[in-house]
């Protein structure tokens, strides 16, 4: 509510005030009635009083100036005035000049008034006008002073206008001793700002510049709606705009955001407002029962999306809300226009806003975010409403990591960042995880705990709705006991493909490649890249490959790993530059191409020519060299040479 909306708050209760001190003016009149000009004659029924009462004075043309310490109070006038038997002082054509500080205040005429010298009770009736000196204006056709009570009574509804505010009630009334104004029956006051508000009462305790709505409230402006079981405003105490507001009981707000078209309701238990240095209000929404809740609907970049919590507080200013804060928990419920749903969850939250519009929201404390395709869990987080982007730390401490859950796997990480809009992550800082169903250079799908598929390295980015993971710096993977490692490596989920980049070295079981190799030794292959494919189970390096095992070393420009059906290793082939060493034997057999059958325990090496170095430097070479590993015979084809060096003699 703008400040001008409010104003008419303190405004339309003075104005009632005043007009109600009227009545102390004509309680005064007691001591000024034998003041007047004489009436020589006046018919009774022309002054429209009971004419069995009968008269002891008549007057005109009254007038009587009340001073205090040197000051003009008020100035009383009337045209005539009759004294009563009954004790009734009946005034007619009453004018009543107030003064305050010495300077003019409102005015105030009545067709008719009448006091009684021994109750103390008063009437005034037909046309009760008061007039302030900025033009506003208060109506009412009757009311009365209630001597045994100290209160002003309307018996007529009541009006006030001040320029383009006017307020309206049934009944209005006012007590000297308690020093309230209480209006009732429909009690209606409209702004010059277009603000409107509806109250079955109100009571203004001028004491303590409190106005009490004890049976609730409805206020309207422009696109906004607010309504409260129960309301209590304080108004400044230099008689400026309201302060502070506190409604309870169950509060409703319902506003549009102007710029976009977005619909905000809210509700809260308890809500208590107060204006700042800077004519900001500060919100405070509090419950101990249901959740606060905030729903923003139709935004542009989503359907809806709703805020609980158990503590909210907000700022607000001419352009609606700037800035809120969400404790002792906090639920988000988000439906965006691209992406999937949203929830999120924490301890508490900050949300900011640009003309009215929710832009980022800062999650702390435990923090849950959940959507159709995982879970994250971190400290903190931050939501960009813009970009769909979801920011999740960890403890900078390390006490507590980011978690990423999902149908496909886990990981652990320092930091996340969702795309939920390119259904994309990314992951950094000493990042691991596990996939399931995932395959790993022939090691076959995973059905015990030693053959998970897991992963580690720096960064991680997930894509294309997780069917592509790329691992970067210090790329580690590893199912059971086969391991890759390289600078990046890049894992297919789908198509169950790997391809590796920069200093990429992979081991196996040795018994993998040889049934007579002890499961406990391993093979391992060094080479600047890898691409491996589950689906043709076949896993090709390249660039200075070099491949050890306990009893081979091999050195080649490529390498390719053909897997059997059970994921065995079926065959090995090197090309260019080939060089094998017989590490149990002393022999080295090198070739343009070389291919190594598993099951036979054969290597078939070519070559221009293919040469076989023994220990002692002997060379045979030919087209051709096949070496039986059973039983470590090597036979030469085709344009065989050799070339022996005999043993010396001692």
């Amino acid at each position: 509510m703008s400040a001008a909306g409010r104003s008419w708050i303190r405004r339309g209760s003075t104005a009632l005030i005043i007009g109600f001190l009227v009545t102390v003016a004509v309680i005064g009149y007691q001591r000024t009635q034998r003041n007047g000009d004489g009436v020589e004659s006046l018919d009774a029924g022309t002054v429209g009083f009971d004419a069995r009462d009968i008269a002891i004075g008549l007057y005109k043309g009254f007038g009587y100036t009340e001073t205090l310490d040197g000051r003009t109070i008020f100035i009383l006038n009337s045209l005539r005035t009759l004294s009563l038997a009954s004790g009734w002082q009946e005034i007619e054509g009453v004018r009543l000049q107030f003064f305050r500080e010495g300077e003019p205040g409102p005015i105030l005429t009545a067709e008719r008034a009448s006091f009684n010298i021994e109750t103390k009770d008063a009437r005034l009736e037909g046309g009760i006008h008061v007039e302030f000196p900025n033009g506003a204006f208060l109506n009412t056709e009757a009311g009365g002073f209630q001597s045994k009570r100290q209160a002003f009574v309307s018996d007529a509804p009541v009006l006030y206008v001040d320029g383009a505010t006017i307020g309206q009630a049934e009944r209005a009334s006012y007590s000297f001793d308690d020093n309230w104004v209480k209006l009732e029956g429909n009690a209606a006051l409209r702004s010059d700002d277009g603000a409107m508000l509806v109250a079955p009462e109100m009571v203004y305790r001028r004491d303590d510049r409190r106005v009490v709505f004890s049976e609730g409230l409805e206020l309207t402006q422009a696109m906004t709606r607010l309504t409260a079981p129960r309301a209590l405003v304080w108004l400044a105490s230099d008689g400026g705009p309201p302060e502070k507001f506190e409604l309870t009981g169950g509060v409703d707000m319902t506003t549009t955001v102007e710029t976009t078209g977005a619909l905000v309701t809210m509700w809260s238990e308890r809500v208590v407002s107060r204006r700042d240095v800077q004519g900001q209000w500060q919100l405070k929404a509090q419950t101990t029962g249901p959740w606060v809740e905030i729903r923003f609907t139709g935004g542009p970049d989503y359907f809806e999306r709703t805020l609980r919590t158990l503590d909210l507080s907000a700022v607000f200013g001419e352009q609606g809300i700037i800035s809120m804060r969400a404790d002792d928990g906090v639920c988000i419920d988000e439906i965006p226009m691209e992406g999937p749903r949203r929830m999120a969850s924490a301890e508490s939250a900050r949300a900011w806003f640009d003309d009215g519009q929710l832009t980022d929201v800062e999650l702390n404390g435990h923090v849950e975010i959940q959507t159709a395709d995982f879970v994250g869990r971190g400290i903190r987080a931050r939501l960009v409403q813009s970009t769909g982007l979801v920011m999740l730390q960890g403890d900078p401490t390390g006490r507590s990591r980011v978690a990423l859950d999902s149908d496909q796997g886990q990981m652990s990480c320092d930091q996340a960042t969702l795309y939920d809009r390119e259904g994309r992550i990314e992951a950094r800082g000493q990042v691991h995880g596990e996939l399931r169903n995932a395959r790993l250079l022939g090691s076959g799908l995973q059905t015990a705990d030693n053959e998970t598929f897991r992963f580690a390295g720096e960064v991680l980015q997930v894509e294309d709705d997780g069917d592509r993971f790329s691992l970067r710096e210090n790329a580690r993977i590893w199912q059971g006991r086969r391991l890759l490692m390289a600078d990046d490596v890049q894992y297919r989920n789908r198509a169950q493909s790997v391809e590796a980049r920069g200093h990429v070295r992979v081991s196996f079981p040795a018994d993998e490649k040889d049934s007579t190799g002890s499961a406990d030794d391993e093979l391992v292959v060094d080479a600047r890249s890898l691409n491996y494919d589950a689906l043709e189970g076949l896993a090709v390096f390249r660039g200075s490959v070099h491949y050890a095992d306990p009893k081979h070393s091999l050195s080649a420009n490529r390498l390719s790993i053909t897997f059997a059906e059970d994921d065995s290793i079926s065959d090995v082939e090197a090309e260019g530059a080939v060089e094998i060493r017989d590490l149990g034997m002393g022999r080295t057999l090198t070739g343009k191409h070389a291919l190594r059958e598993v099951k036979s325990q054969v290597i078939t090496v070519t070559g221009s020519p293919a040469q076989l170095t023994d220990e002692r430097g002997n060379v045979a070479s030919g087209d051709s060299l096949t070496w039986n590993q059973a039983d470590g015979t090597v036979s030469i084809d085709g344009g065989t040479e050799l070339i022996y060096y005999p043993e010396e003699q001692p």
